[in-house]
């Protein structure tokens, strides 16, 4: 009975690693790294912004939960991450919203339009330096980053202007205008 056994775990060990008709069957694929950067950053150096989210210390925990792969949906196998790249301190920064998986085509107020979300489902958003220092967090439910003629802005779902509050780079910080 042992003999059997051991001969039939030697034979799943011989067939777990296998060529099939010239492809090479060896088991399940490792966990799929966040999303590259998109394209609209031609001026240089991009950033993996999932990792950067999960290891800032400041990220909401309700934030760092949405990270993970979306399951379903149009976004199906990406990550719930909207990235651009923007010159808002006079050096190129990492603007980033993060929203639910289930948000996308949803019905909604508003809609970023890049990534179809409605502004009233965004979870967060950040502005990091390509080095990887927060400038601004906003984590606000129902509101997201934005660049508008070159400066950063919120946008949600209600308040004052239509929901768009402007912010000004004083050289150490975004300041209200």
């Amino acid at each position: 009975m042992r003999r059997t056994a051991v001969a039939a775990v030697a034979v799943l060990s011989l067939t777990a690693c296998s060529d099939v008709d010239g492809v090479r069957v060896a088991g399940p694929a490792p966990p799929a790294a966040a999303a590259p950067a998109p394209a609209n950053n031609p001026r240089g150096p991009t950033v993996d912004t999932v990792a950067l989210l999960r290891a800032d210390p400041t990220v909401s925990a309700r934030t760092k939960a949405a990270l993970r792969p979306c399951p379903y949906g149009p976004s199906a196998g990406s990550y719930p991450v909207s990235t651009a790249y923007h010159e808002l301190t006079g050096e190129v920064d990492v603007v980033v919203n993060v929203y639910p998986c289930g948000a996308v085509g949803a019905p909604g107020t508003g809609s970023s339009g890049a990534t179809g979300v409605p502004v009233s489902a965004y979870l967060g958003g950040y502005i990091y330096t390509i080095g990887g220092k927060q400038l601004f967090r906003l984590e606000n439910s129902g509101a997201m980053l934005t660049v508008l003629d070159g400066q950063l802005a919120t946008m949600s779902a209600t308040g004052p202007n239509n929901g768009v509050a402007r912010y000004r780079w004083t050289g150490k910080g975004f300041s209200p205008e």
